[in-house]
């Protein structure tokens, strides 16, 4: 049965030992010696400890194999290490010699070389001890980077190739007012009603292989339906599926910086705005108080140096000049204090009972007065009241409506010198007064240059005038004035024009009637 054992062991890596009661080698197998100690002491008559000292202190469990109170005894993942070499590990296992080859109980001590499987088990645990660290560091960068993702101020969303979000940060939740539930698995037109630029921005990130897209700015909506302007940008990442991408927009609030913006834009279209004004205004002033001014003073000269050379027709005349060119400017001071007050909000709209046909008749007879032979003024009124109205002397009733008397004066004033001024050669100037039941309306029609396209746009701004107006005295003011006097009854202006064949100016003015 030895010869059998024998074979049995050199088919694994096993040496062993056969030691009687006294712990006495009494047979070695050859390879057992580099499993040793010392290799010289492993030989039949020394003591087994002498060899293999791991077995020191295990006397009791051997005694107990030998008397067969104990099966066997294991002793496992013993390490031998040399300078020169590998770490060599072995087992060892004692158990009972139940052959009679020698007298007495002896034992029989199996020394297997486990160096393979030992260091194959450090290489697993190795192994598995360099997944766990690396899966904690994966774990720990996952965690980070959706720290990063939650915590970043500007709105995350990852899509599909087809738009459908797949991811949210916190901040995109904040800013479009939706829970992350109700936007994972739905279009990105949920909240961004031009997603076609979206796609326009996808397809040219795929364009510029990989590199991140210009910004583009969208208007989106939140929950409430409020509009709010984002800056996307865009980027590709590819997915597990190899040709599958998703994109990933980065986008933040501008909504502010916009209106900043815009305000800033305002502010500079105003201060523009101001300058030019100010360029007419010094333009207007040297111009329009220039002559008068001129008249003033020649006259004053002509007075003064040759007093007793003038006849008294000729003094009453520069007098009259005088007095014209003061009442001239007079008036030009008071339509520039009118637009000031009306600029700063301190023109005031004072009503009160006007006989209306009255106030408009009169205007036009004060008009003829001072336009020349070659104008006539045609005035016309249709009255389509429920009462007909017929001027009356002041004892009879007469129905009176309730607008600001000064105000009215300076929009038919304006209007009417406007048609007589712009038509140099002469012509018709009609001027109709409709009254109904809601509103009156004055329509004054001229036969004068008319109005270009091009300065019909300003036509109301202060200090604009026509392009065509050429040498014809004015301030630009009149019309500028008009219009406010109109705003400040409820009411509205409109006119045609066509160069060479006249303008028509039309007024509307609610009504309220006074019994």
């Amino acid at each position: 049965m030895i010869n059998l054992f024998k074979k049995l062991l050199s088919s694994r890596q096993t040496e062993y030992l056969i030691i009687n009661s006294q712990l006495k080698i009494l047979e070695v197998s050859n390879g057992v010696k580099r499993f040793t100690e010392s290799p010289e002491l492993a030989v039949p008559g020394e003591n087994i400890q002498n060899s293999f000292p791991e077995l020191i202190g295990s006397e009791k469990a051997l005694k107990e194999v030998i008397s067969g109170k104990r099966e066997s005894f294991e002793y496992e993942g013993i390490a031998k290490y040399s300078r020169q070499e590998d770490p060599l590990y072995f087992d060892i296992i004692v158990i009972s010699d139940l052959d009679n080859h020698y007298q007495g109980r002896n034992l029989i001590v199996l020394v297997e070389d486990v160096t393979e499987k030992m260091v194959m088990q450090q290489q697993l645990t190795q192994s598995a001890n360099e997944s766990h660290l690396l899966l904690s560091a994966l774990t720990a960068s996952q965690d980070y980077i959706n720290k990063i993702i939650n915590y970043m101020a500007d709105a995350l969303f990852v899509t599909t190739s087809s738009g459908v979000i797949k991811t949210i940060n916190h901040a995109a939740e904040i800013l479009f007012d939706y829970p992350e539930k109700e936007l994972l698995g739905k279009e990105i037109s949920l909240i961004i009603p031009q997603e076609n630029l979206l796609h326009k921005a996808r397809q040219k990130h795929l364009l510029l292989q990989g590199k991140v897209s210009q910004d583009v700015e969208l208007i989106c909506y939140n929950q409430s339906g409020e509009q709010i302007i984002v800056e996307f940008s865009c980027s590709i990442i590819q997915t597990n599926v190899e040709g599958v991408n998703n994109f990933v927009y980065i986008g933040r609030d501008i909504t502010e910086r916009k209106k900043e913006e815009e305000k800033i834009l305002q502010d500079l279209e105003q201060e523009r705005d101001m300058r030019e004004l100010r360029g007419r205004f010094f333009s207007m002033v040297t111009h329009e108080f220039g002559n008068p001014l001129n008249t003033v003073l020649l006259s004053t000269q002509m007075l003064r140096s040759y007093e007793d050379q003038i006849t008294e027709e000729e003094k009453s005349q520069y007098l009259l000049f005088i007095e014209e060119s003061t009442q001239e400017m007079l008036e030009l001071l008071e339509d520039v204090r009118f637009i000031g007050k009306a600029d700063a909000g301190k023109l005031q709209y004072r009503p009160e009972p006007v006989d209306l046909i009255q106030l408009s008749s009169h205007i036009v007879n004060s008009m003829k007065v001072t336009a020349s032979d070659k104008h006539i003024i045609d005035f016309k009124v249709d009255n389509k009241l429920s009462t007909n109205y017929e001027f009356k002397s002041d004892n009879d009733e007469i129905e009176f409506f309730l607008m600001d008397d000064k105000l009215i004066r300076h929009i038919l004033n304006n209007l009417l010198s406007n048609a007589i001024k712009y038509s140099p050669t002469g012509g018709h100037v009609d001027f109709q007064l409709t009254l109904d039941e809601k509103k009156a309306i004055f329509s004054i029609k001229d036969e004068g240059i008319g109005i270009p396209v091009e300065s019909q746009k300003n036509l109301f701004e202060s200090f604009h005038r026509a392009s065509n107006v050429g040498k014809i005295s004015g301030t630009g003011l009149g019309l500028s004035i008009v219009k406010q006097c109109v705003e400040l009854h409820g009411g509205k202006i409109n006119f045609s024009s066509e160069v060479g064949k006249g303008t028509t100016f039309i007024v509307e003015i609610p009504l309220k009637i006074l019994s």
